[in-house]
């Protein structure tokens, strides 16, 4: 019985399913409509536009990106003949200011250090 049952619902799913699905076809504008087909015309032609203006987007953006690779590389090369002629110091050598900057903040950070180690060395005698 529950067969029956089962197999006759399903039928009955597939009428109508097919009888939606030739309804919504029927909807449908037919491809000989004169203004339906300039719309489909210019809807193509939008989306050629489309398509050209992300590519040169693309191309744009590929060329910053090259330009900015090239300069840089002309930067490092123009620094080594600059070091080669000897007009420009080599970026291994540290300038004497840079030393004495280095050097301020390394005393300062033993500064600091001594000051705490003296707090903790007063906290752990008074006890």
């Amino acid at each position: 019985m529950k067969r029956h049952l089962y197999s006759f619902v399903l039928g009955a799913l597939l009428i109508f399913a097919h009888s939606a699905a030739q309804a919504a076809n029927s909807y449908l504008p037919t491809p000989d409509n004169p203004t339906e087909m300039q719309r489909k015309a210019a809807a193509a032609e939008r989306r050629a536009a489309a398509r050209e203006k992300v590519a040169a987007a693309k191309q744009v953006s590929k060329m910053k990106k090259l330009s900015v690779k090239t300069n840089r590389f002309a930067a490092k090369m123009q620094h080594v003949m600059f070091v080669v002629l000897g007009l420009e110091e080599s970026k291994g050598v540290t300038s004497p200011r840079q030393l004495r900057r280095q050097l301020h903040g390394h005393q300062k950070q033993l500064k600091l250090h001594a000051k705490m180690q003296s707090r903790i060395r007063r906290s752990h005698t008074h006890d």
